[in-house]
């Protein structure tokens, strides 16, 4: 998860209240002082003072309960406040995951929310570019259509800033299998050849080569590390080259010869 993980804490700095109705006045260090030194996805602070702890998957873990529970404690020692805690599912599979965990004694809670169960039109129609970008995993009238709205609105801010966000949602489009009509939008909406456009050619590579991931791992399973760094190093021709040879190719080492 780890590409989603990080786009998606960077929007929810913007778009938390808008997905789970609780507004944030500030994020707070997320490492915890332990031996082990584990770290939260995101730790924020309301401008009443409320601490909000949120975690984010894209999979399922049986471990999740225990996880958050350990998190309560550790955070709560650290500042001396307990947090309310929230688990925010963006996976494409059923969510699976329980809210709660209980023992002989008692038990503990947290909000679960299902990007699924969001209504996705408010961010959509907002004017901050975060909640757009985030409506892609939401539940949504016409996934294609807000594909094509998203794009328009993107494509009204700024080079620069245009580039980052329109990278984020081609990123976070790979948790609803959308990462090709964010392409062919994008083809519609502009005439010019994407590699070469110095704003949308760093997107568009990042798109082609989430499109080869999954064609590689559909036919040889997760990739090792090496065969991720050798991707990253790969220009656009190169990407639309190692994607004729998984078709025949025999072997991960085939791809790259």
């Amino acid at each position: 998860m780890h590409h989603f993980d990080v786009v998606l804490k960077l929007l929810l700095r913007n778009s938390f209240a808008r997905v789970a109705g609780r507004p944030v006045a500030r994020w707070l260090e997320t490492e915890l002082p332990k031996v082990q030194k584990p770290s939260i996805d995101m730790l924020g602070e309301t401008a009443q003072g409320e601490l909000i702890h949120i975690e984010l998957q894209s999979g399922h873990d049986d471990e999740m309960p225990f996880r958050m529970l350990e998190y309560l404690g550790r955070i709560g020692k650290l500042h001396q406040r307990i947090p309310r805690q929230v688990l925010l599912y963006a996976g494409r599979e059923p969510l699976r995951m329980p809210g709660e965990i209980t023992w002989a004694d008692g038990s503990h809670r947290y909000q679960l929310i299902d990007m699924r169960d969001v209504d996705g039109e408010p961010l959509l129609a907002s004017p901050e570019p975060s909640d757009n970008v985030i409506a892609i995993l939401t539940r949504l009238k016409d996934s294609y259509a807000a594909v094509r709205q998203i794009w328009e609105n993107l494509s009204r801010l700024p080079g620069e800033q245009a580039s980052e966000y329109f990278q984020a949602l081609l990123i976070i489009a790979g948790l609803r299998g959308l990462e090709e009509a964010v392409q062919q939008e994008a083809q519609r909406m502009f005439t010019i050849d994407l590699s070469e456009n110095k704003v949308l050619g760093p997107v568009y590579l990042q798109g082609q080569l989430g499109l080869l991931r999954q064609q590689i791992e559909r036919k040889f399973g997760t990739p090792p590390e090496w065969v991720e760094d050798k991707l990253s190093q790969l220009s656009a021709e190169e990407v639309k080259a190692v994607g004729f040879r998984v078709l025949e190719a025999a072997s991960l080492e085939d791809l790259f010869r």
